[in-house]
């Protein structure tokens, strides 16, 4: 039980500051010479995904694929890059708004990189478990924040942040953010790999859901 608990507490920070770095496939274009209204709208990151991913999302459900540590998790949100923006780097306040953060606090800031530790905490089972992440942050001013951990209870935490506006059709204005956080996540030698895994992904999808009803209570407000 006791290695467990051990175990148990590295594998459950959720991302806020959670991740692997992969890069989204590019369309591969099936004409030629298309208009620049029809490039625009067949380049929309949105409009690149499967089918039934695209009408998950604009149902408002967050996505979360990949296994084994590497995950993939997007969700769709009616706010603007301003505001998607001020909640992904709101480290300070974190506990106000994700599930089972405790605590989170900017350690050291040079430009646009930054130093955050979070302290996550739940009940799994009948443990009460707390995990530690300290993380380089870099952050592309309301496009991009890149991860990794530097100190804490995983084996390793690395990945980013993306937002990218959408706009209902080409030519128009953005009325939309899609946000994909892409993260790989290994446990520490005494986690059972299985449950950490299972739970992470889990804890993806509600961290999503999280900042996008922050994103639009601050829209409303």
């Amino acid at each position: 039980m006791q290695r467990l608990r051990s175990g148990l507490r590295s594998g459950l920070l959720v991302g806020c500051l959670s991740t692997m770095m992969w890069s989204l496939a590019e369309p591969i274009a099936t004409f030629t010479s298309p208009s620049p209204a029809a490039a625009q709208l067949f380049n929309s990151p949105l409009d690149q995904l499967p089918v039934e991913q695209r009408v998950a999302l604009r149902k408002g459900q967050p996505l979360v694929t990949g296994e084994k540590g590497r995950y993939m998790a997007r969700v769709l949100i009616p706010t603007s890059s301003d505001i998607a923006w001020s909640v992904l780097t709101d480290y300070g306040n974190l506990s106000k708004f994700m599930p089972n953060v405790a605590s989170s606090k900017i350690l050291s800031v040079n430009g646009n990189q930054k130093v955050v530790e979070q302290i996550d905490a739940r009940q799994v089972f009948l443990l009460s478990i707390k995990s530690r992440i300290r993380s380089a942050i870099t952050e592309q001013a309301k496009s991009r924040i890149d991860f990794r951990q530097v100190d804490g209870d995983l084996q390793s935490l690395q990945g980013y942040w993306k937002i990218e506006p959408i706009a209902p059709y080409a030519g128009a204005k953005p009325t939309q953010v899609l946000i994909t956080q892409v993260i790989e996540a290994q446990p520490n030698s005494a986690t059972p790999k299985g449950i950490f895994y299972s739970l992470f992904k889990e804890s993806l999808g509600e961290s999503m859901s999280a900042i996008g009803k922050e994103a639009v209570r601050r829209g409303r407000s």
